[in-house]
């Protein structure tokens, strides 16, 4: 196996980015396939990831400043084999929070909108905008001032047949009522980052989300996807004019609620994610649901890890679809008492789905520390990228890691050798598995080794011409890499074995 190690320096910020090369398939592919940790001194987050007309992928989030630890906006460049063409933070001097939530490409430019805190007014927050041009030079940029004492905890948006910016989130506020109170809200721009509408609403209820939004196919309405809109801890849909003025609220069936990651399936039906609710769909588990434009249910699945683990949609984008090769992304064992630096063990979980919601493939990634997956992007080659973070509480003090995992589309990530296109010479089983390795070999003596993703040989054992049963009942569950070799140390067959 191979472990490639990297260090580079950009813009006086030194970013240490481990590559790991990893695992075959049985014929030459034109995906690539790549895993990474970009780690620098200060914490970091990635929230969402574009793919633009070269293959490479962009993506945004925050860097906190080590000094003052208020974050500013952070952008990374990668090409389409995981290397770092350029990154920037975007805080200027004397600030307070800058952070990026969505990113968008079109006509060779990217856009950025996140939110700001006035530098001299910290009550007042705003919506930031941010043009860049293909080298991540700010072409321009504008604030757009929100109600005082508001500011947006989060975000996602599209840019609609108008070719205008829509964004449906939730602002947050102190107030007399309550601490920390949510309300949803939707703003509208145009391309160029000029404030055109917005609809903040205000109710003594607490904890009211909006998370997403589509526009109609007839282009006259957006669809927003909330969360305890109206006295339910279920979920809605709000549909509503171009001018927000609200149309009407429909139940979401089975009471999926929260990061729905909405996508047109068809012309005529929507597939999303979300959290399930007690008595009508699995509580801790990646709840898909296919609708019709009507809101009534077609298809429903839920995908978990078990074992009493609980799994949470990805943050920003958990459902993605390019062609027909659809994803669906969250984080396994996620630690709902202490999100961002637990020391749980967790991974994030892929399933490539059929349209009618059955599986295709179930992987997970990680499992040596605690992920979180943020996002994911179905490429244009017909794999899938991931990004989130990685976080070690026993090496790391509050201080995240970014994590990358780009995989082909059958949900793997490749060796750079290549592997002889014969029939394989030995069959490794159940895959994925629990506490046993069965190997069923055609040669009399080969050399068994399963590897972790640290590199390091966990299980060696000579393996015979007869069914050979491996335990691995002390192994911690996620993916591994195995290899078996002759006695001239022969590399006969490679793959990859994932632990329940």
């Amino acid at each position: 196996m191979r472990v490639g190690f990297i260090l580079l320096k950009m813009k006086n910020q030194i970013l240490f980015i481990i590559i790991f090369v990893l695992f075959a398939g049985y014929q030459a592919i034109s995906q690539n396939t790549f895993e990474q940790i970009i780690s620098n001194s200060a914490d970091q987050k990635i929230n969402q990831i574009i793919e633009d007309y070269d293959g490479n992928f962009v993506m945004v989030g925050q860097m906190n400043n080590s000094d003052t630890f208020f974050p500013g906006g952070y952008a990374i460049k990668i090409d389409s084999a995981g290397n770092l063409l350029n990154e920037i933070v975007i805080q200027p001097i004397n600030t307070y929070a800058y952070i990026f939530f969505n990113i968008h490409f079109y006509n060779s430019n990217y856009y950025l909108l996140g939110t700001c805190t006035d530098s001299i007014n910290v009550e007042q927050k705003k919506i930031w905008y941010v043009k860049l041009n293909e080298n991540l030079d700010v072409i321009s940029q504008r604030e757009s001032s929100l109600p005082i004492g508001k500011w947006f905890s989060y975000f996602n948006s599209i840019i609609d047949s108008d070719t205008n910016f829509v964004i449906a989130g939730y602002t947050t506020k102190n107030d007399s009522i309550q601490t920390y109170h949510n309300d949803p809200a939707f703003y509208k721009m145009s391309l160029e980052g000029d404030s055109i509408n917005s609809y903040f609403l205000s109710a003594p209820t607490k904890m009211r989300y909006a998370y997403d939004l589509l526009e109609d196919t007839s282009n006259t309405q957006y669809f927003t996807f909330v969360s305890r809109f109206e006295n339910t801890s279920a979920g809605q849909k709000l549909i509503l004019t171009k001018e927000f003025d609200s149309l009407g609220i429909e139940p979401v069936p089975l009471g999926i609620t929260d990061y729905y990651s909405p996508t047109y399936l068809t012309d005529t039906s929507i597939l999303m994610c979300g959290h399930g609710t007690p008595d009508q769909s699995e509580l801790y588990s990646l709840n898909v649901i296919s609708v019709n434009l009507e809101n009534q249910l077609i298809d429903y699945n839920h995908f978990e890890i078990g074992e009493n683990m609980r799994d949470h949609p990805a943050m920003y984008n958990g459902v993605s679809k390019n062609g027909n090769n659809i994803y669906i992304g969250g984080t396994s064992n996620l630690d709902y008492y202490n999100p961002f630096w637990s020391t749980f063990d967790s991974w994030f979980h892929l399933v490539k789905i059929n349209s009618d919601i059955t599986p295709i493939w179930e992987y997970w990634y990680g499992g040596d520390a605690y992920y979180f997956l943020y996002s994911i992007l179905a490429t244009n080659d017909g794999g899938c990228i991931m990004v989130g973070n990685r976080y070690d509480y026993e090496t790391q003090n509050q201080e995240r890691d970014i994590y990358i995992v780009k995989v082909d589309s059958s949900g793997l990530v490749t060796w750079t050798q290549e592997i002889p296109t014969d029939k394989p010479e030995a069959t490794v089983y159940p895959n994925p598995g629990t506490n046993q390795i069965n190997i069923k070999n055609d040669n009399k003596l080969l050399d068994f080794e399963l590897i972790n993703l640290n590199g390091q040989i966990v299980i060696r054992q000579i393996v015979n011409n007869n069914l050979n049963t491996i335990n691995t009942e002390s192994l911690k569950p996620g993916m591994y890499f195995y290899r078996l070799n002759d006695n001239k140390n022969k590399t006969f067959v490679t793959g990859k074995w994932i632990k329940k």
